[in-house]
């Protein structure tokens, strides 16, 4: 991560001791505006920029909703298993984009969270991550355990169909077979 990110990763922790706490299922609008060190050579935003603005706003909703501060008490750590983006319009220099991130669904294993890049609340890119708990010490967590443990006790899994389409279309990029 260059200096850049490290400076609104940053900036981001910090702004959340004046922003609302929210819930780990509430939709969490993070602020970014485009600069000269996230273009590409054809003066957009750069495609690897933005995973890591994806990585600064599931940082802001796990910091704002506590469940930072449930992993860590715990030992617990988050790991990307999986993450696609589209992109529909382009990001230039000096535009206000709102990344809005939400908790889409979970099945026993993993945590699905939807990233939507707004201007003027247009989406210019969406993105899915496919996300896991680990412990420390014991490993991978099911969903049930950190759901219960961030205060969500009657909480069931909920996948939507496209993303269980998602799920076992991804494996032939890792050469697996559908399971």
């Amino acid at each position: 991560m260059n200096l850049n990110l490290w400076g609104r990763l940053v900036y981001t922790l910090v702004a959340n001791h004046w922003r609302s706490n929210l819930s780990f299922t509430d939709v969490c609008v993070t602020p970014f505006r485009v600069l000269p060190s996230d273009l590409d050579l054809n003066f957009h935003m750069n495609n690897a920029r933005y995973f890591a603005w994806m990585d600064i706003g599931r940082l802001d909703l796990m910091r704002r909703s506590r469940m930072l501060k449930v992993l860590k008490e715990n030992g617990w750590f988050p790991v990307v298993a999986d993450e696609k983006i589209s992109f529909g319009r382009s990001l230039d220099l000096f535009d206000a984009v709102s990344l809005e991130t939400h908790l889409h669904g979970w099945d026993d294993k993993y945590f699905y969270i939807q990233q939507q890049f707004k201007k003027n609340d247009e989406i210019y890119a969406g993105g899915i991550v496919k996300s896991r708990i680990l412990s420390k010490t014991d490993g991978p967590l099911k969903t049930e355990t950190v759901m219960r443990e961030i205060g969500f006790t009657n909480e069931t899994e909920n996948l939507h169909d496209w993303l269980q389409t998602w799920k076992k279309s991804r494996l032939c990029l890792l050469g697996r077979k559908n399971k």
